[in-house]
């Protein structure tokens, strides 16, 4: 049983283990009609931005894979550790060889959880594309009342041809190229996701 609540957080090492089976089963109960129907191209994993590279770390992914064994899993982070210049070779190399589909992000740069856009497909089954948008004032802000807040860009037109070309190179290698528009403040990830279309057509 767990203990008393100190803080308003509860983090998964915190739960015991029978708890922490529970709540996998209970995932994986739920993703079993998207897997029959054909219609599960992958689970994303987003680590928060605490999430340091570190062999525990890489472990917890390899675990949460065995647990879904059967469906694609898609690892983004959200810590420059992972993608810093000294480590990032070693980081796709990880995701290759265990067939993890590497999420591009493209998202303001120069914060800690600033993760740099690198167009890699690590397993041809899938790639998977997040755009955050570029605001860098909302990035980091602590006190939001909301997610749209932090996500409040609307791409323009050159930037979303800019992103249409970079994004080409990654759909001819994988099999299935997933893009995602989380720039999701009032309608803007609607209204760029139909622009985008429109560029792809050009």
């Amino acid at each position: 049983a767990l203990g008393p609540v100190t803080n308003k957080n509860l983090y998964y090492g915190d739960l015991p283990a029978e708890l922490a089976i529970e709540l996998w089963s209970r995932f994986r109960t739920a993703l079993l009609p998207l897997q029959r129907a054909n219609k599960l191209a992958g689970v994303l994993f987003q680590f928060p931005p605490w999430v340091l590279r570190s062999r525990a770390n890489y472990d917890h992914i390899l675990r949460c894979k065995e647990i879904l064994a059967g469906a694609q899993v898609c690892v983004e982070f959200r810590n420059r550790t992972w993608f810093d210049e000294a480590h990032r070779d070693d980081v796709l190399t990880f995701e290759r060889e265990h067939e993890l589909s590497h999420v591009i992000v493209d998202e303001p740069q120069g914060f800690a959880s600033s993760i740099p856009w690198i167009g890699e497909v690590t397993t041809p089954r899938l790639a998977m594309v997040r755009l955050h948008g570029r605001n860098a004032n909302t990035w980091e802000e602590k006190g939001l009342t909301s997610s749209g807040e932090r996500f409040n860009y609307l791409y323009p037109a050159a930037e979303l041809s800019e992103l249409a070309e970079k994004i080409r190179p990654v759909a001819a290698i994988a099999e299935r190229t997933h893009v995602y528009f989380n720039n999701n403040f009032e309608d803007y990830g609607i209204r760029n996701a139909l622009d985008f279309g429109q560029v792809l057509t050009i």
